[in-house]
């Protein structure tokens, strides 16, 4: 087979960004292949072991690198000025964040060794080095919490995401009926029907032709399973039943706790065993479901119900938890990378909100605040017209990250506006507004 690239494949791969040198002879190689390759072809891997053999012979001493110990550092104090949620890491931020964001150099706060610049931001917010370091201040700080040495109570947000738990568990409880949640048509937007935190008694869960109904141990008589429970548990603790209708194999649980199963052929009766065969030679499966959802509040909770299945179903997210996802994302990357430029004129750690460039978008009518042409949502980067976010007093005049200092516009004519300063009219009367007439 011919590999010989055609004009337009080689027009297009001198676009492409150039990867590390090689070590022995300096060739560039290709930027797609990873960090920790160092030679470009094998008679340089082997002229690099042969140079290594001569600077270090076999008879010579083998030096280890050492590792830093774990020296005990000091307590993590909860910083209530830093309080924020971060998304993804809303338990731990508010309890181990440093009062400042380490910038390079600081010593880590576990094992004093200097904290590296380019370290991940939630390793430079805590003051720790690595991933080792990270978990270990994470271990110690658990630990501490159990012994009460730090109140959890005491740290804004907290009790509130505590608090907002409880109230979801109440609203979705308060006048709930045993209800049957099918499986979909395909064509529907969210393959399966839930509601709330998960099933009740007298739920029916059917999930592609398997149905699961559920009850507590006492309504079927299971007084010895309560007691078992309870004697492992809190003293009110009701363990409920999930029974699968084709089998008649059962499971017990509590919350996220499996305490039981009994399934077709199962000697022993306090062996949990999650997958089976059953008389008609199908293989079955137990599955704590997991789909994660947002309220009207904007809060998220999480449907969790066993399910017996034929085929394990993946974790899943609803559209409008996936929505919110993506305005997360959208508003996080904005933000870095304001911050990024920022650094870029010596300021660091610079103050920015959480915005959405769709809304900014959204609230301008999609149309450009430079030109006064419409923008086509269709159009992506790196296409000239597509949409851009533009701030106003510009970032190099310390122009902040609001929503009042940010407009639409073209990112062909964000670039040509450059440094100049205001919305609208005041690019008219600059004369900069002309300069844009006639384009598409």
């Amino acid at each position: 087979m011919d590999h010989a690239l055609t004009t337009d494949e080689a027009d297009s791969t001198s676009s492409e960004p150039s990867g590390r040198p090689c070590v022995i002879c300096g060739t560039t190689m290709e930027y797609w292949r990873p960090r920790s390759q160092k030679y470009c072809s094998d008679p340089c891997r082997a002229a690099a072991a042969k140079k290594q053999r001569a600077e270090r012979p076999k008879d010579a001493p083998k030096t280890r690198r050492t590792t830093p110990a774990l020296t005990p550092g000091p307590p993590p104090v909860p910083d209530l000025a830093r309080t924020r949620e971060v998304a993804g890491d809303s338990y731990w931020s508010p309890i181990l964040a440093a009062a400042e964001r380490a910038t390079g150099g600081e010593p880590c706060r576990v094992c004093a060794e200097p904290i590296s610049a380019k370290a991940h931001w939630s390793f430079r917010d805590r003051h720790v080095c690595s991933d080792r370091c990270n978990s270990t201040l994470k271990r110690r700080t658990k630990t501490r919490i159990g012994r009460g040495e730090i109140d959890l109570a005491s740290i804004p947000g907290m009790g509130t995401r505590a608090a907002a738990k409880e109230e979801q568990r109440a609203r979705f409880g308060q006048e709930r009926q045993p209800s049957v949640f099918r499986t979909r048509a395909a064509d529907a937007d969210f393959p399966y029907e839930f509601y709330g935190l998960g099933p009740i008694p007298g739920d029916v869960v059917e999930r592609h032709g398997s149905i699961t109904t559920y009850a507590t141990a006492t309504s079927v008589g299971a007084d010895w399973l309560v007691d078992l429970v309870r004697a492992n548990s809190e003293d009110d603790v009701e363990p409920i039943l999930a029974i699968h209708e084709q089998t008649g194999a059962l499971l017990a649980y509590t919350g996220r706790t499996l305490w039981w199963t009994s399934v077709p052929g199962q000697e022993h009766p306090l062996v949990q065993q999650q997958s089976f065969q059953g008389d008609d030679g199908r293989r079955w499966v137990w599955q704590n479901e997991l789909i994660r959802d947002v309220d009207e509040n904007g809060t998220t909770y999480d449907w969790e119900a066993w399910v017996c299945v034929a085929e394990r179903i993946p974790p899943l997210w609803t559209p409008a938890y996936t929505a919110r996802s993506e305005k997360q994302r959208r508003s996080t990357r904005a933000r870095n990378s304001y911050q990024a430029r920022m650094r870029g004129y010596g300021v660091l750690n610079a103050d920015a909100t959480q915005v959405d460039p769709q809304d900014i978008y959204e609230r301008d009518q999609w149309t450009c605040q430079v030109c006064c042409k419409a923008i086509n949502p269709a159009v992506e980067w790196p296409d000239p017209w597509s949409a851009t976010l533009d701030h106003i007093k510009p970032v190099s005049l310390a122009g902040e990250h609001v929503p009042e200092n940010l407009q639409a516009a073209h990112w062909v004519c964000n670039i040509r506006k450059g440094d100049a300063w205001g919305p609208g009219e005041a690019h008219t009367k600059a004369g900069v507004r002309g300069t844009f007439q006639g384009q598409g």
